[in-house]
């Protein structure tokens, strides 16, 4: 990271690219100084955050599909053909419309 990019972080700021300009917050607490500091070193701070950008677009993490357990009853053998289950001591109706978790589940034959 650069001399002045730490240096403003280290006083408190969060400092991002605003297409090509920068947005630092929170701007009311800026002093002065600090105004001038980040106008003369303005190209370097871009230029700087330009680079951390890049480096993250490069190393984000691909998207994982995580397997899930929950399953729909009409997947399942133990549901009847009068659309009730046969493994539930209840023998209960499920409503279809969305997946749950089943201890018992057990998916059909392919």
């Amino acid at each position: 990271m650069s001399h002045a990019l730490t240096k403003i972080k280290a006083a408190g700021f969060v400092v991002e690219l605003d297409g090509m300009d920068l947005a630092v917050s929170p701007f009311s607490k800026l002093t002065p100084p600090q105004v001038l500091f980040l106008k003369a070193h303005k190209a370097e701070i871009i230029q700087e955050l330009k680079q951390e950008k890049a480096s993250n677009d490069n190393h984000a993490p691909e998207h994982v599909l995580v397997e899930d357990d929950r399953h729909y009853c009409s997947e399942c053998q133990h549901l009847n053909y009068l659309g009730r289950c046969k493994a539930s001591p209840t023998r209960y109706s499920p409503a279809d419309t969305h997946p749950r978790r089943c201890a018992i589940y057990l998916g059909i034959k392919k």
